[in-house]
C-alpha cells in the first residue's frame, strides 16, 4: 500500500511524513526531493525553466513511479489538481489530506523565497488562502481521512499519520 500526504504548502506532509514513516520502518518519499534530485536543481529553477505545466509533468511521473510502493509518499502540493494523479492514488492507497490554517501555512513556509507559487507575492497570507480555497474541493474529494495539523507538533501527527497505516 502507498500512503498518500496531500495538503498545502506547510502543512505537514513532509516533516510529519518522513517522522511516521521512520516510525513504521517504511520507506518516505517525497515528490518534489525526488523530481529535484533527478535533476539536480531546486523546484523554483524547475518551474522557472519549464513553467508549472511542465513541473507539473515531472511530479505525475514521480507519482506514478511511486505508486504501489510499501511507503508514505508526501505530494507536492498541486500533485491532487490532476485527475490521473488522483485516480492512479485512490487506486494504490489511502490520501490523507494535512490541513492547517493559512496563518500557520505561513509561518511554517516563513518569508523565505523557494515557493514558486509565492515568489513575488505581495500579499503571502492572501495568495496562501486564495490557493487553500481553491483547492480544498479538490484535496475533500481525494482524501479518505483528514488530519488537522495546526497547533501540533510534528510527532503528534505523525502518531495520527502512523495510526492510518495498515498495509
Amino acid at each position: 500500500m502507498t500512503m498518500w500526504l496531500a495538503g498545502m504548502m506547510g502543512s505537514g506532509k513532509t516533516s510529519c511524513g518522513g517522522v511516521a514513516a521512520a516510525g513504521l520502518g517504511v520507506p518516505f518519499y517525497d515528490t518534489d526531493v525526488e523530481v529535484t534530485t533527478a535533476f539536480d536543481c531546486t523546484v523554483a529553477e524547475l518551474w522557472d525553466r519549464l513553467g508549472e505545466a511542465g513541473f507539473r509533468a515531472l511530479e505525475s511521473a514521480v507519482v506514478l513511479k511511486l505508486a504501489g510502493e510499501s511507503a508514505i509518499v508526501a505530494t507536492g502540493g498541486g500533485a491532487v489538481l490532476d485527475p490521473e494523479n488522483r485516480e492512479l492514488m485512490t487506486a494504490t492507497g489511502p490520501i490523507v489530506w494535512l490541513q492547517a490554517t493559512p496563518e500557520e501555512l505561513l509561518e511554517r513556509v516563513g518569508p523565505a523565497a523557494g515557493r514558486p507559487l509565492l515568489d513575488g507575492a505581495e500579499d503571502r497570507l492572501g495568495e496562501i488562502r486564495s490557493l487553500a480555497d481553491e483547492r480544498a474541493n479538490r484535496y475533500q474529494e481525494a482524501a479518505d481521512h483528514v488530519i488537522e495539523t495546526s497547533g501540533k507538533s510534528i510527532a503528534d501527527v505523525a502518531d495520527e499519520i502512523a495510526a492510518l497505516w495498515a498495509p
